[in-house]
């Protein structure tokens, strides 16, 4: 099997749109909440928006999963917010089979997220949560938060760390 470059996964991967259409109706729904929900302090806005190097967000997602849901749609609004950030998402199967020798992962969880620059150059990985969110003590405890997307500004911080600008 050949495998494949970031660059060819990147060009052969959906739109942010596209991708939200592959869901149910009520996967769809869940989407203008989650993105309502998307709202970054002044600090973190301009660097997001100071941002000067192209950067391409090379996603495995699928649209029924809650942490997909919340965490690609603060990469579609960091898109939105710098022209210089481009997103594609690939299926968890296309993932799976081109990315996890790749990033050395066994299992390729969703979404997985590469960082890439402009040269498909990997800057670095974000995996299925923020840091804040995957590190607590006792998930449990807040799991509803980070449901209704008060953990969205975590997952821009992690990513703008691994941008580095």
């Amino acid at each position: 099997m050949k495998m494949m470059t970031f660059e060819e996964l990147f060009d052969c991967g959906m739109n942010y749109e596209t991708y939200v259409g592959t869901g149910t109706k009520d996967e769809r729904a869940r989407i203008p909440k989650n993105y309502s929900r998307v709202n970054f302090d002044t600090a973190l806005t301009e660097k997001i928006t100071e941002v000067s190097k192209k950067i391409n967000f090379l996603c495995v997602g699928e649209i029924w999963c809650p942490d997909c849901q919340l965490n690609l749609t603060v990469i579609k609004k960091m898109c939105e917010l710098n022209s210089n950030m481009e997103v594609s998402v690939i299926t968890r199967g296309r993932g799976q089979k081109f990315l996890s020798e790749a990033l050395g992962l066994e299992e390729v969880k969703i979404p997985t997220v590469v960082i890439l620059d402009e040269n498909y150059e990997k800057l670095g990985v974000f995996l299925e949560q923020p840091e804040s969110v995957k590190n607590t003590e006792d998930y449990d405890a807040i799991e509803l938060d980070y449901m209704k997307g008060k953990y969205l500004s975590d997952t821009a911080e992690d990513l703008m760390k691994i941008i580095g600008e």
